[in-house]
């Protein structure tokens, strides 16, 4: 069921702003992870036997953002998205060195939030819930909502592209689906409309294409991945200026 890999001394596994969607875990030898930096190679890791490297590969359709080269032969086990989705629903046991570390990283995601988060007084006032509404401009986009307007009630709210196999493919997850084909606009899991400390914000969930939210992108390959919204009507593309997704999006 899995599939397996050999590589060569020096042999080049991953390539930095390359795209791919598999992740690899190392059943000997070890590799080199690194990226370039002012035209100069920064070495950020080796890593040995048991290790995993590529797994955000799984859940971005960003490109790569690191370089990896074997440091000596190396036989690697690989899971793409199509075999992570099949192992889930055959043998899900396989796949516990891969969810050990993302929930690891997840912890440490969280670890680092709190500690930077301020305290919050105990007496402080309960934010009064601000109403969201989602509608389409582009005939796509009405077609995704039928046709209707939507109020957001729950948050965060996700959208993304359809899945034909919603209920093996456990790495898209989202509230709206948008029926998109070759060559795609609009990534599995795109951006996400949220709503917390009396705030609304769009969250590019790690796209290909990026979000361009009231003309300004967000995601893709740009450091900026969110933008906060300011009461009144605002523009939402999911994907590049000529995606066919356009959505409006009405705060208060």
């Amino acid at each position: 069921m899995i599939d397996v890999l050999r590589f060569k001394k020096g042999d080049v596994i991953i390539e930095e702003e390359s795209y791919g969607t598999s992740a690899y875990i190392i059943r000997s030898g070890r590799v080199e992870v690194s990226k370039r930096k002012d035209g100069k190679k920064v070495v950020l890791a080796e890593i040995g036997k048991d290790g995993i490297f590529g797994d955000q590969g799984l859940f971005e359709d960003r490109p790569r953002s690191a370089t990896v080269t074997a440091l000596e032969d190396v036989e690697l086990d690989v899971f793409d998205r199509e075999k992570f989705n099949e192992c889930f629903s055959k043998d899900p046991a396989v796949l516990m060195p891969i969810m050990k570390v993302l929930f690891e990283r997840l912890r440490q995601m969280n670890e680092l939030v709190v500690s930077r988060a301020e305290p919050v007084p105990e007496e402080a006032p309960v934010e009064k819930p601000i109403r969201v509404v989602l509608a389409g401009l582009s005939e796509e986009a009405k077609r995704a909502l039928k046709g209707q307007k939507m109020v957001i009630t729950k948050f965060p709210f996700m959208i993304g592209r359809e899945s034909h196999d919603l209920y093996t493919d456990v790495l898209s997850y989202n509230d709206l689906h948008l029926e998109d084909g070759a060559p795609f606009n609009v990534s599995r899991n795109h951006f996400s409309i949220n709503q917390t400390a009396g705030q609304v914000l769009i969250l590019d969930r790690g796209s290909r294409l990026g979000t361009i939210v009231d003309g300004q992108p967000i995601g893709a390959n740009l450091p900026d991945t969110k933008v906060i919204l300011d009461p009144g009507e605002h523009t939402i593309v999911a994907g590049s200026q000529n995606s066919p997704f356009s959505f409006e999006l009405i705060i208060g």
